[in-house]
Formats: structure tokens, sequence, C-alpha cells
């Protein structure tokens, strides 16, 4: 009765496996009764790159590493699963599979896996169905993913493209500002370049705040650093794009857009950019589990160690 249990038990795991999606339970016992066994200890292979597609792999129990053939690993994969689907194919082994885990396997040859069809074309027809179905979810994820790259690059191009430009803008000032102060006869060209130069730029800020009040209270607390102003969320978005700020400093209580839809915006155009949250106690823990890189009270020295740990991570403090 126990054995008969596992039986059925096994056969309905199987059945989940989308290869074989739709195949009867009584085909599924049969493709079970033409496989073989195999137990793997950690480290064990089951198959190696390069070679003849000649068995066909369902993971039972444990866990396979996925390994291109200068043994990298790529992936993992757990039960239950087909893997080796080169045997329906004829595709030569693209990667090398070995065990993570102890690991039980069913092993189907490919001279069985022939004979199942032949003697039963439906099933096989199915199989191949559920096959083409599979690669093609495959390459719509991969073209779903090669878009979000492809907008990604677009997005960092665009933002290095306008730093290239400040840059220039910048450079252009200074330079006709020395000319300037040096044909004025305040200072040779030299030395005021040397001056310049001797400059530590300040880290800049960006404060988000609906008050007024509070804004001039964080750029007070923040005394030393260039502290630009924002009093709602769509001019802070505008504000990021525009003063390229080091860090970002938002009330969550804003007008239209408040701090968290703030947050989220931010990330999906520059996820890098650090945040901190003005957050009073009860409002902490919801702040930091939106993902804020930091949370801070109103004191000043709060606030102050919060940003200036944050700087210090990006190396700018």
């Amino acid at each position: 009765m126990l054995q008969k249990t596992n039986e059925v038990a096994l056969v309905e795991a199987i059945k989940k496996i989308p290869l074989l999606n739709g195949i009867s339970p009584s085909r599924i016992r049969v493709l079970i009764t033409l496989c073989e066994g195999r137990t793997l200890q950690p480290g064990g292979v089951l198959c190696t790159a390069g070679g003849i597609s000649d068995e066909l792999y369902i993971l039972l129990v444990g866990e396979l590493g996925v390994y291109t053939a200068d043994d990298l690993q790529v992936a993992a994969i757990k039960p239950i699963n087909a893997l080796g689907v080169g045997a329906i194919t004829g595709q030569p082994r693209l990667a090398a599979l070995k065990a993570l885990k102890p690991t039980r396997v069913l092993v189907l040859r490919k001279s069985q896996l022939d004979r199942f069809f032949n003697a039963d074309p439906a099933s096989r027809n199915r199989i191949y169905r559920n096959f083409i179905h599979i690669l093609a979810e495959k390459v719509n994820a991969d073209n779903a993913r090669l878009r979000d790259l492809q907008g990604e690059q677009e997005q960092y191009q665009s933002r290095q493209a306008v730093l290239q430009r400040q840059l220039k803008v910048h450079q252009q000032r200074l330079h006709f500002t020395l000319e300037f102060i040096s044909r004025r006869g305040f200072m040779e060209y030299p030395e005021a370049r040397s001056q310049v130069d001797a400059q530590e730029p300040s880290a800049r800020v960006l404060a988000v705040a609906g008050d007024p009040h509070a804004r001039a209270a964080l750029k007070e607390a923040l005394a030393g650093y260039a502290v630009a102003e924002a009093e709602e969320g769509g001019q802070a978005l505008e504000a990021v794009k525009q003063e390229l700020p080091d860090l970002v400093l938002t009330a969550l209580a804003l007008p239209g857009m408040d701090g968290m839809a703030l947050l989220e915006q931010l990330r999906a155009f520059q996820p890098q950019l650090p945040v901190v949250a003005l957050a009073v106690e009860e409002e902490a823990g919801a702040a930091a589990e939106k993902g804020f890189d930091a949370v801070s009270g109103v004191e000043p020295e709060a606030l102050r160690s919060a940003v200036e740990g944050l700087l210090e991570r990006e190396g700018l403090a």
C-alpha cells in the first residue's frame, strides 16, 4: 500500500513538470518504468558540457548546479524538474550538471525515449508542443529583459550626456572667470588657477520639504554642504535631473507626491542615489521598510549624522 501511495505521489509530482504537461498518468507511469534511478553526492557529475545529449533527466530530490565549459556555475536547479532536453532535439550538451546536495534523479536514455515516442505518437506530439511553448516563453522573457536593459542603458547614456554638457559649461565659465581676474590685475592666471584647484568641493544635498521654515532649518543643520531646496516631489525630481545632488533628504509628508512616492520615482531612474527620510518615531518603521537608505529624526545632530554617514559610504564625506 505504501509503495502504491509513493508511486501515485511520484506520478502527480512529475505531471507538474512543464515538459510533461497534459501527459496522462498512465503514460507517465510507462515513462517511469523506462527510467533508471541514479544517486549523486555533492560534487558528483551527472553529465559534462559538449557531450552527446543521449539522456533526459528528471530531478526528484536534491539540487543540481549548471556549469559552463570553463566550470563557472550559472544556475541551480531544484526538484521537480526535467533537464537534458537535447535528448529530444539532438543538440549537444551546452552545460555540465553537478550535484550541489545529495541528489536523486531518474535517467531516461534517448533509445528508451524514442521507443516511447514510437509507441505513443500522441504523447510525443504533446511533449513537442510543450517544448516549443517552453522555448517561446524563454524567448519572450529574454526579450523583455533585453528591453529593460536597453531602457536602463538609454537612461544612463542620457545622464552621462547631461553631465558632460554641464561639465563643459562649468569649465568654460571657470576659464572665463580666471581670465577676467587676470586681465583686471587682481591675480596672475596661474595663481588663480592654483587656488581654484585647491578648493575642496562641498557635497550637494537636495532638501525636500513643503514648509519653508523646515527647509531653512534643514539648510542650517547642514551648514557646510551645498544645499538646494525643493518644496514638493515633482520639483524634487526635476532638481535631481538638473542639479545632480549627491544625496536627497526628504520629508514624508509633501504637497502632491509624498516622500514614499518620491523614493520610488528616484529609484526608477537613479537607483544609486542615497535618499534619507525625515520621519518622526511612529513613521520610522514604515520608512525603513520602504527602502530609504537612512531614516533620521528632525534633530540637527541626528540629521547631520545620517547625512555624513551616507556621504562617507559614497566616498563624498
